[in-house]
């Protein structure tokens, strides 16, 4: 009763402040904009068998559809989302680490990072126009392949518009950052999870031969999977640092390095990755060349290496697993320097208890930063793939036929990005009612 009325006086403290009621306004405004653009489709597309044709989660493609919440039904010109974006962000994050150029830009504060943000820009551009050439056969494929003429002139307008959809997402994105209650990109993301999360949920119930018992189902899953991602974003070894002058202990602090200091960065790299070899199997099925060895080897690819499946092969997945892994290593070392930080550790006089400074402290660091990305990486990995493990236990097989249907109400990676930004919010909202609070001593 308490907790509640804690809630409670929490939210009247949110909503009577009027900054904060703004931003959550302008960002609901903007994030309604978002979701009326999922119904202009392309050019040329033909709308009465749009209208005719579904994508429901029990399709093929149905956990590829829940992830851009409808945008692939309408073959709507935002259809590729802001994944050219955050491929190009990556890229951009990746070339602070290895071009000195870029890396220098990084560290001039707000004005280098304002430049490397315009790069991303520009960068984004290219990978929308050639990500949209190849959605285009992509999703004409998905809806049965007779809503638009694949011909040169309207691939490449198609392709066009798409890019122009990539551009407005990406603005929208940056509005909802510089005047909205949280990160644009991520608010975009969980806008399209929670959207075909409603759908999911539609076709789930409507299918069901049980609906409570489809209910209490999917509230395990749920609860057990927001539980698994709460421990790995939010879990964290503290390495302590004494900082010492003239021989004696002047302060101590702790050096925090999370389980998961990645974040999603793995489980888009691995996607991209495994998804590839499927969808350039795609494409060459969709132009049937005469080359007959080569079509077997696509039909073989497209049978073993469709992640978006509900039910892909093992092959599918044995891969994406190594792959989540190997980034979460990968991206860890890059963007998390142990030699950068014994540095700076060693030049502020601090030192970790039992270590000496310098290399030693680097090699203990980076032993630590070594054990945390195994178990985050796996643990990334085991959440990614809990919609496939689901399809081969036998247990869960009995419940299947018992409730109707395996209900997949969000794929692990949704549930990751949703309490990510549901976190990131209740961050955002708690530090505009601190800074409220010392405006109201001034």
């Amino acid at each position: 009763m308490k907790r509640t009325k804690n809630f409670f006086k929490k939210l009247g403290e949110v909503f009577s402040n009027k900054t904060i009621r703004n931003k959550i306004l302008f960002t609901l405004a903007i994030l309604a904009i978002y979701r009326l653009l999922v119904f202009v489709p392309v050019p040329f597309a033909d709308i009465g068998t749009l209208l005719s044709y579904t994508l429901g989660g029990t399709s093929e493609y149905g956990y590829f559809v829940m992830l851009l919440g409808g945008a692939l039904d309408q073959f709507a010109f935002i259809a590729i989302g802001i994944s050219p974006y955050i491929t190009a962000s990556i890229i951009m994050q990746l070339a602070g680490v290895v071009i000195p150029a870029v890396e220098e830009l990084s560290e001039q504060g707000e004005v280098g990072q304002a430049k490397i943000n315009q790069y991303t820009r520009y960068l984004t551009l290219p990978f929308a126009f050639l990500q949209g050439i190849g959605s285009v056969y992509l999703i004409n494929s998905m809806l049965g392949g007779a809503v638009i003429e694949t011909t040169l002139a309207n691939v490449l307008l198609s392709a066009f518009v798409m890019t122009v959809g990539a551009i407005m997402l990406m603005w929208l994105g940056e509005l909802i950052t510089s005047k909205g209650i949280s990160n644009g990109i991520s608010m975009l993301i969980f806008a399209s999870i929670v959207a075909g999360i409603t759908q999911q949920l539609y076709g789930s119930f409507a299918s069901a031969q049980s609906v409570w018992g489809m209910a209490l189902f999917m509230l395990v899953i749920v609860l057990v999977l927001v539980i698994l991602s709460i421990l790995i974003l939010k879990s964290v070894k503290e390495i302590a640092i004494i900082y010492a002058k003239q021989g004696k202990v002047q302060q101590s602090s702790m050096l925090p390095i999370p389980l998961n200091p990645v974040g999603m960065v793995p489980i888009i790299f691995a996607m991209a990755f495994v998804s590839f070899p499927y969808l350039l199997a795609k494409l060459v099925l969709q132009f049937n060349p005469a080359n007959t060895g080569l079509v077997e080897v696509a039909r073989w690819v497209e049978t073993h290496f469709n992640i978006y499946s509900q039910n892909p092969g093992v092959w599918a997945v044995l891969v994406y697993v190594i792959f989540i892994v190997l980034f979460t290593f990968f991206y860890a070392m890059i963007t998390f320097s142990p030699d950068r930080i014994s540095d700076n550790i060693q030049k502020r006089g601090g030192f970790i208890p039992g270590i000496r400074p310098g290399k030693a402290t680097a090699q203990y660091i980076n032993k630590i930063l070594m054990h945390l990305c195994l178990w985050g990486g796996l643990g990334l990995a085991l959440i990614g793939i809990y919609t496939y493990v689901l399809q081969w236990l036998p247990f869960v097989q009995s419940i299947v036929e018992t409730i109707g249907s395996l209900p997949m109400v969000v794929t692990g990676s949704g549930v990751i990005i949703i309490v990510g930004v549901v976190q990131e919010i209740i961050n955002k909202i708690e530090g505009d009612l601190v800074m409220k609070k010392y405006e109201a001593y001034e």
